[in-house]
């Protein structure tokens, strides 16, 4: 357990507090916290984490002071992804590539790999920083393997005497000043990029607006389980704005047009600033499109199934994530790929039905005259009347009889406006199966009158005849 006690300010500090409110500059309360113990049994239980919001930090290890640590995110020594990853997101960059979208990854260092200073003398001789490091730079040699741009972040690795941290103490989010210090490295990366000497430029100017206040979520699970209590940390907030526009709405304005985008988790939200800073220190105007809680592809997808994204792309999409995310989600790639090139929309379709969705099961396209309907060759775009469905399940036949059961789903935190595309299933034993028919089963709740458009159509190089749709 902890003490939590307010400190009673010294003159120096009063007056550093009457001066920031006279600028209009809310002053940090202080505490001291003095720990009499380390984290309950509860919280060092690694059973313990059993939901899936408390899985995210399995499992609480004690750092110095009210540092806090998660064994399997922040002390991680693997990164990267399977052949079939990068693989994946190759073919991903390449479809971007093929509309003129240079495709650029921000690969978030660990709390360990930045802050491992902060570990207690135990802690830091279990954590195999090196193997870490030397794995982290592995995962973006493959980025750039892959046509993938990706800023080395291991500059910021192990930093010592700093005076603004990198990571809040026991909060998965970087700092402002982390963001500040990312967006620094990534801006030099950025101005390598063909093309991106010819984005118009402006300068930009950051300024810190006040405080930001951070109930860390790592001190919020080990109260969870412990009971304990924890200070709030404050660090500066900052706001970016175009120099001479005087705080107005110019930055994103009707005439605005940006050519650069910012896909992201909530790192790349307003309270760190870390669009502002890209801005400030590459000149270029940033369309950030980040979503909170949205995960790794949630962003990506919304923006990608967007008129803005398919009727003025940008030069250069800037994806944002932490090292934990999986990238070698089939399902994804599967809805990604299809969706850069606008799914069937302006391209030939196969079939194509509009069908009222009733409760169950509703087939929805047949093939009827048993035409080639190869699932390497094909990919569907289904369009729903409803745009509050947020899960779909479908059901592929094929003419030999086997049926892939796949479910569409993005998170809520995102207007998807109705539309999903995925292609047919395209591993070796499924490839050259013929499809029959799909079905969908109608969501829970199923909104009244829902409705769905469902087009089949050839992947871009492939071929396809002429068909006829028919339903149930």
């Amino acid at each position: 357990m902890q003490r939590l006690s307010r400190k009673w300010f010294t003159p120096s500090a009063l007056a550093a507090g009457l001066l920031a409110a006279a600028q209009g500059v809310q002053a940090a309360p202080e505490y001291s916290v003095q720990r009499t113990a380390p984290l309950c049994a509860a919280a060092q239980n690694p059973a313990n984490y059993n939901t899936k919001y408390l899985s995210f930090f399995t499992t609480l290890v004690q750092g110095q002071g009210d540092w806090m640590f998660r064994t399997q995110y922040d002390l991680r020594t693997d990164f990267g992804t399977t052949a079939y990853g990068w693989n994946q997101l190759k073919r991903l960059h390449d479809a971007l590539k093929a509309r003129g979208v240079e495709l650029m990854v921000v690969y978030q260092p660990t709390r360990g790999l930045v802050n491992r200073e902060k570990l207690t003398p135990e802690e830091k001789a279990h954590f195999n920083y090196e193997l870490a490091r030397k794995n982290y730079l592995a995962a973006v040699d493959q980025f750039r393997k892959a046509g993938i741009w990706v800023t080395d972040l291991s500059p910021l690795f192990d930093e010592k005497g700093v005076a603004t941290d990198y990571y809040f103490k026991a909060d998965h989010h970087w700092t402002p000043a982390g963001a500040d210090r990312t967006a620094k490295l990534v801006a030099e990366t950025l101005k390598q990029i063909p093309g991106f000497d010819d984005i118009p430029k402006q300068e930009y100017q950051s300024k810190v607006v006040g405080l930001l206040p951070k109930a860390g979520t790592l001190h919020k699970t080990a109260a969870q389980f412990c009971g304990t209590g924890y200070a709030t940390q404050y660090v500066d907030r900052y706001e970016t704005e175009a120099a001479g526009s005087g705080g107005g709405d110019s930055l994103f304005g009707d005439e605005s047009n940006p050519k650069v985008a910012l896909v992201g988790t909530s790192n790349s939200g307003p309270a760190y600033n870390f669009a502002g800073f890209l801005q400030q220190y590459s000149g270029a105007e940033v369309l950030n499109l980040a979503v909170s809680g949205g995960g790794f592809d949630s962003a990506l997808m919304q923006y990608m199934s967007s008129k803005e994204f398919h009727e003025n792309p940008p030069k250069v999409l800037i994806w944002e994530f932490a090292t934990h995310y999986d990238m070698a989600q089939a399902s994804f790639y599967r809805q990604a790929v299809p969706m850069v090139n606008n799914g069937c929309e302006g391209r030939p379709t196969v079939l194509k039905n509009k069908v009222k969705l009733k409760p169950g099961t509703n087939e929805v396209l047949v093939n009827s005259d048993g035409s080639h309907l190869r699932g390497r060759d094909y990919q569907v775009d289904l369009r729903l009347s409803d745009p509050s469905v947020h899960e779909l399940k479908t059901t592929v036949w094929y003419l030999n009889g086997r049926r892939e059961n796949f479910k569409l789903e993005q998170s809520d935190r995102i207007d998807t406006g109705g539309r999903y595309a995925f292609e047919l299933r395209n591993e070796a034993d499924w490839a050259d199966l013929n499809m029959l028919s799909l079905e969908i089963h109608s969501p829970e709740p199923m909104p009244q009158d829902l409705s769905v458009e469902v087009s089949l159509c050839a992947r871009p190089g492939k071929g396809g005849g002429n068909l006829t749709a028919k339903a149930e």
